[in-house]
């Protein structure tokens, strides 16, 4: 019957029930005031700063606007990629160090800190349980407007990753993949002994896109991602997953759309791509976890 009944309630109404309960999570971005939910449709703090919920359900609370290169295209791409399995034993490792790491926590809240158009957080929500608080925040509004409209019942929010409008030591984990970090922030939100879970690129990472569109030139990639995340977290361990995605055929183009790899590639050079055609695309990623301090 709670089940019916939830589906007959609008994704904004279903949205504003969850940041209601979890209303204690918030602080105003604009003067870092607690913040309340009034009239199931807005958030507002004590000195009046007010942020309307959108219809489906976010709430944008970065203060400043914010131009990003990601559009709604590229995120229906994303989606596109991202339910095909593509990056299935990463977050089948990535469950695996929640599971362990929450197992005694009752009513874990998690933080996506990047989380693009949702779909990976949507998955980890499905695994960790109903009695999971998981939020999703990225500057880019599109991603968050896709991830509210597909999957109620998760947080998401437009936020800045330098400053998180969320409370201090209010989450028991935070999800960064393929995203900048911001350690500052990620210690400041984390419970004492909450998991920090980064996912980040190695060298063989999408190595075949590389290959036509950089003649297999590497990027510029962070220095020691491993050792900078152990200055700031204990209990450190790292592990990378490498394998190949047999690619079907309708898949190759929102690939080459949703990777920065092949963002300043011509028209030309693109459709010269999509004619060759490629049977698989090598994932290989380094997941890194540790607990705060």
């Amino acid at each position: 019957m709670e089940r019916s009944i939830e589906m007959k309630l609008t994704k904004k109404m279903q949205s504003a029930l969850v940041m209601e309960k979890n209303i204690q999570l918030f602080k105003c971005p604009i003067c870092s005031a607690g913040m309340e939910m009034e009239g199931h449709s807005r958030l507002v703090c004590r000195n009046m700063h007010s942020f309307d919920l959108a219809k489906s359900g976010y709430v944008n609370l970065a203060p400043q606007a914010h131009s990003t290169k990601y559009d709604k295209s590229l995120f229906e791409a994303r989606n596109a990629v991202m339910n095909s399995g593509f990056f299935g034993p990463i977050l089948k490792n990535i469950i695996t160090r929640l599971d362990g790491h929450l197992a005694e926590t009752k009513s874990p809240v998690l933080l996506d800190a990047g989380c693009g158009e949702g779909t990976h957080l949507q998955a980890v929500h499905s695994q960790l349980g109903t009695e999971s608080v998981c939020i999703g925040i990225d500057l880019a509004k599109e991603g968050i407007t896709a991830a509210s409209k597909a999957y109620p019942g998760i947080i998401w929010s437009v936020a800045d990753l330098a400053a998180m409008p969320f409370a201090d030591s209010s989450m028991d984990a935070i999800l960064n993949i393929l995203s900048p970090a911001n350690y500052a922030e990620f210690n400041r939100l984390l419970k004492r002994g909450g998991l920090l879970v980064k996912v980040v690129p190695e060298s063989g990472y999408l190595q075949e896109l590389r290959e036509v569109f950089y003649d297999g030139k590497q990027q510029k990639e962070e220095a020691d991602p491993v050792a900078r995340f152990q200055e700031q977290f204990d209990a450190v361990e790292t592990e990378r997953v490498t394998y190949r995605f047999e690619l079907p055929e309708t898949l190759l183009a929102p690939l080459i759309r949703m990777t920065p790899l092949t963002w300043n590639a011509t028209e030309e050079r693109v459709r010269e791509v999509l004619a060759m055609g490629m049977k698989h695309i090598t994932i290989d990623l380094r997941v890194i976890s540790g607990v705060r301090r």
